[in-house]
């Protein structure tokens, strides 16, 4: 009875153990991210909007403009991933199941949600373009090819 109840205290301290030390805090998987990390990494992308806006010289109304899309973006995209990992789970009932006709159908819903989610970024992309005077798309086009990095060359080995 004591080695049952060992066995049982080991197996829960060894649990608890791992599950509180997960590595550096990320679960990709579940599509959960470390807050810290995250919360900088949103400071920093609201500190390039707002550098964007002051050289483009955005009008208030083009700020609001595009922080409804944003907005709304994040918002479509947070239904569209949730629809996706419920077809991911719906798709691995049917393959547990054996129902391959099922999986089939499923896979394909999949794929169309997909083809959407990549339409929906386009046209997410061309509704903030349209947002911008073409003085301000022209110049939005010469930042961006200031920011981008030089492409590496590739090194060649000797003989």
């Amino acid at each position: 009875m004591k080695k049952l109840a060992f066995v049982v205290i080991g197996v829960v301290a060894v649990i608890g153990l791992l599950t509180a030390f997960d590595g550096d805090g990320r679960n990709f998987r579940d599509g959960e991210h470390h807050r810290m990390k995250d919360g900088n990494r949103q400071e920093r992308m609201h500190d390039g909007f707002d550098k964007m806006c002051e050289e483009l010289e955005l009008t208030d109304k083009q700020i609001e403009q595009l922080e409804d899309l944003k907005i709304s973006g994040k918002k479509d995209m947070i239904v569209a991933s949730a629809d996706l990992k419920l077809l991911e789970i719906d798709k691995k009932t049917a393959m547990k199941d054996k129902d391959f006709k099922q999986a089939k159908a499923v896979t394909e819903e999949i794929f169309k949600l997909k083809e959407q989610i990549a339409i929906n970024k386009i046209d997410h992309q061309e509704k903030r373009w349209n947002i911008l005077t073409p003085e301000q798309q022209e110049k939005a086009d010469e930042l961006r090819g200031e920011r981008r990095p030089a492409k590496h060359k590739k090194m060649k080995r000797k003989k």
